[in-house]
């Protein structure tokens, strides 16, 4: 059967993504791929994360696809290492013309830092396998010496969820006040939801100054609004604004069915779900800056205003990034948590590509 999308891409401008380097002949973007074998290297060779290669001028076929910007430096991301590490990479260029398969110039997003310093950017977040390396485009310099290219790069090994169904008993009120919504991203998606940190999370696009709710009664235990930077540099990532809140617990049964099944797994994946109460903490990210109504310590009411959605960290565009955790540690691993409709108590998952708000959970 097809798999739905977990990712609307028009929602991430300038990000450009693959999550099986294995497949990269098939990849609309990805120049290529190749393995690393320690034995065609002497034993001092140092594999770069991030390898500017100047001379692929022996590829005679790559070569000849990259049309008038045959000769321009090729941009990889490379895991050498011997164990079976998997690694997510999220390399960012700046202010430089990335060309993909085929001479595509690939499409640029924009980032701005918490000085007010713009750029336009090329973003690359891709999974690549141990002993392998990912071509992923040419750097059109014009005229610019590669030395001045300015690339910023975090990998880190990948991680799966260790209980991907991990399901919370206890159902939450939708975040945001108004009529409709677009989920662009839901649990796996590809831009930042595929690693145990976020796979639960679901994202909603949404205009500057949404009203954010709370998605029930709690107390406030985290705010964090004094940052400005927005757009899509890997920098973003380690910088957001965001509330958390610990939700008081509820005596609730929660059925495995759902309206709306999430939208990366299978028939019988959808339906595994392993439902356990304890408590709850909900984070929302990317808010608006000095937009807090809240401080530590208050206690908030289910539907009560919190502060204003924003753009705020690694966000290609306005939204509202709502995720879940059992604990209230950094390191802590996302749980599934169900919506409820305001309406008739229906309870759902968001998947990416529909609409929501509170009154009736997905609407048209």
């Amino acid at each position: 059967m097809d798999v739905p999308p977990s990712f609307v891409s028009s929602a991430g401008v300038g990000c450009h993504i693959e999550l099986d380097v294995a497949r990269a002949s098939e990849s609309s973007w990805m120049l290529g791929a190749e393995v690393v074998d320690s034995d065609d290297y002497s034993d001092d060779v140092v594999f770069p994360d991030v390898a500017i290669d100047v001379d692929v001028s022996d590829d005679e076929e790559e070569e000849e696809e990259a049309g008038a910007d045959a000769g321009a430096p090729r941009l990889s991301a490379t895991n050498a290492g011997g164990e079976d590490v998997v690694k997510v990479a999220y390399i960012t260029v700046y202010d430089i013309a990335c060309v993909g398969k085929g001479g595509n110039v690939l499409a640029q997003g924009a980032t701005v830092d918490n000085d007010g310093r713009k750029s336009l950017v090329t973003t690359f977040i891709v999974l690549v396998p141990p002993r392998s390396m990912a071509h992923l485009c040419r750097l059109r310099l014009d005229g610019k010496d590669v030395r001045d290219v300015r690339i910023d790069s975090d990998f880190r090994p990948w991680s799966m969820h260790p209980k991907p169904f991990d399901t919370h008993t206890q159902s939450v009120a939708f975040p945001l006040e108004g009529d409709r919504f677009l989920c662009t991203q839901s649990e796996g998606g590809e831009l930042t939801h595929f690693f145990a940190g976020n796979l639960h999370a679901v994202d909603f696009r949404c205009d500057v100054g949404t009203p954010i709710l709370a998605a029930g009664d709690g107390v406030v235990v985290e705010v964090n609004d004094s940052n400005t930077l927005t757009g899509i540099a890997v920098s973003n990532l380690f910088k957001w604004n965001s509330i958390v809140i610990q939700l008081d617990a509820r005596e609730e049964s929660r059925s495995a069915g759902a309206t709306c099944s999430t939208a990366n797994t299978d028939e019988h994946a959808s339906s595994m779900y392993d439902i356990r109460g304890g408590d709850l903490f909900v984070e929302y990210v990317h808010i608006r800056a000095k937009s807090a109504r809240v401080k530590v310590g208050d206690r908030v009411a289910r539907g009560q205003v919190l502060c204003e959605s924003g753009s705020v960290g690694f966000s290609p565009e306005p939204h509202l990034h709502f995720t879940a955790f059992r604990s209230s540690q950094l390191t802590a691993d996302t749980v599934r948590v169900f919506f409820e409709a305001e309406r008739d108590g229906t309870t759902y998952i968001p998947r990416a590509g529909a609409f929501y708000n509170a009154e009736s959970g997905q609407c048209s």
